[in-house]
């Protein structure tokens, strides 16, 4: 279950208005944050363009050049972010994940720029070293600004002052309502008052009553999370009873109507549809995607292949056996292809039993052990990337036998199919990497690949690729 973001929420709508003027509330955050970004990037660039020129040089530049450089850096920066949702209370609350998002931006806004300054010919009036001046300043004040940004969120949000609209809680018994509380409060809603509901047998009045005793006059929205399908008749006698009371009122569901909720809305007539499958990838967008995998594994099998030499050597002096491993994946479509791997264990697994590795496996090997918990053992898939086998981003590709279980398990396994699997994917970045020996394990796995099929986009593989190899440094479930 997911709680709602900010943006699911309008102030206006709230029954009150008295809260205080100088609070910060979710939607004020998002706007002033991106405000905050453009002033410092703008001052940041001119301010770099000046201190080289002017100061360095001794150079006296054109302010209107310097002004100029500022606003477009500035405004590709605030609108690319904005785009990625780094914005919101709960996204700046996330210091590893903006400067993971300010490394992969910043560098491509300055790019954006050196390709404009070459295509418009006016290189001679902008210097190297200028620029370089001017990406240290903004690296720095965008770094600065987080930081304030996230101890000024994680005091609001410990002394409760961040929210600013109060919310009485409606949900059944064995709904937990903790985990709901902090999530509630980076959207900017205060959870003040909670009531369960038992059954269908209140009435109305009753309901009413009930609603009253549990401060439904104190507060300036309701929220009701219901995941109780087989009670459904509570749910409607609920509503019935709100209708009396001039309060906003959201319903969130969980489980199975809960996902299908979640996806793109489109009206048919006076109905909605909820679109729970993305369609496969335009052509525009597989081409940029597959031009984005060949320059990226071409790189990086370029950067790699001394290490690579050290690998095959060290793998064939550790233990007999081949230096590379391959074993029969399914692709996109459920097309088969080889997947290619240093070996890293004793054994050469591929047939229909297959044991994932665990902590302490006697099969894996001493240099086996180095090279699966830095994911060197991945690089070779680079050519499977290059063959058009894979992606650089997407879900992972499990073992044939794997894909038999828990394709009959989880409803929504062989979705992740409809994209090419990937050597990193939206799952690995948040904490699905490595083993997962339950059911439940996989399919949290499973619903993170879906929702990255779902979301597609190139600044999401870029994303995905900064944050893989910031995370390479957590080998707490790799072995």
């Amino acid at each position: 279950m997911t709680m709602p973001v900010e943006h699911s929420w309008n102030v206006r709508l709230s029954a009150r208005n008295d809260r205080r003027w100088f609070s910060f509330n979710a939607v004020a955050t998002t706007y002033v944050a991106a405000i905050l970004d453009f002033a410092v990037l703008f001052f940041a660039i001119a301010g770099g363009y000046m201190l080289y020129e002017q100061v360095f040089l001794g150079m006296d530049g054109d302010w209107s050049r310097y002004a100029g450089i500022g606003l477009l850096v500035a405004t590709v920066f605030v609108l690319a972010l904005g785009g990625a949702d780094a914005y919101r209370p709960a996204g700046l609350l996330s210091f590893r994940r903006q400067m993971a998002i300010i490394c992969t931006f910043l560098p491509a806004v300055v790019a954006f720029l050196l390709a404009i300054v070459f295509f418009l010919k006016i290189g001679p009036m902008v210097s190297r070293g200028a620029i370089l001046s001017a990406a240290v300043l903004s690296f720095g004040a965008l770094t600065t600004l987080r930081l304030a940004w996230y101890s000024y969120l994680n005091r609001a949000v410990a002394h409760a002052s961040f929210p600013t609209r109060r919310v009485l809680l409606i949900c059944p018994d064995s709904t937990p309502v903790e985990p709901l509380i902090h999530k509630a409060a980076l959207g900017g809603l205060s959870i003040k008052h909670t009531m369960h509901l038992r059954g269908a047998d209140d009435t109305p009045s009753l309901l009413q009553d009930r609603l009253q005793k549990n401060g439904i006059t104190d507060v300036d929205e309701v929220l009701i999370v219901w995941g109780d399908y087989a009670n459904a008749a509570a749910l409607e006698e609920c509503l019935s009873a709100l209708r009396e009371f001039c309060v906003p009122v959201s319903v969130m569901f969980s489980g199975l109507v809960g996902d299908i909720a979640q996806g793109f809305a489109q009206d048919i007539g006076e109905s909605r549809a909820f679109q729970i499958h993305r369609p496969p990838l335009g052509l525009v967008e597989r081409i940029v995607k597959r031009l984005f995998d060949i320059c990226f594994s071409i790189a990086a099998l370029t950067v790699t292949l001394p290490l690579c030499a050290l690998v095959a050597l060290a793998i064939k002096a550790d233990s007999s056996g081949p230096v590379f491993f391959m074993q029969c994946r399914k692709g996109h479509n459920g097309k088969p292809f080889r997947i290619l791997k240093f070996r890293s264990m004793t054994v050469m697994e591929d047939s229909g039993d297959i044991r994932q590795a665990t902590r302490n496996d006697p099969r894996v090997t001493r240099v086996g052990a180095f090279i699966r918990s830095t994911s060197i053992d991945e690089l070779p898939q680079f050519w499977n990337v290059l063959r058009g086998e894979m992606s650089v981003v997407g879900p992972r590709p499990h073992a044939l036998a794997h894909d038999d279980l828990y394709g009959t398990l989880i409803a929504q396994y062989a979705s992740r199919r409809h994209v090419k699997p990937g050597l990193t994917g939206w799952a690995q970045i948040n904490g699905h990497r490595g083993e997962t020996p339950t059911v439940d394990r996989m399919a949290d796995r499973v619903r993170h690949d879906i929702w990255y099929i779902n979301n597609w986009s190139l600044w999401l593989d870029l994303r995905i690729v900064v944050m893989t190899a910031i995370g390479l440094q957590d080998r707490s479930n790799v072995y």
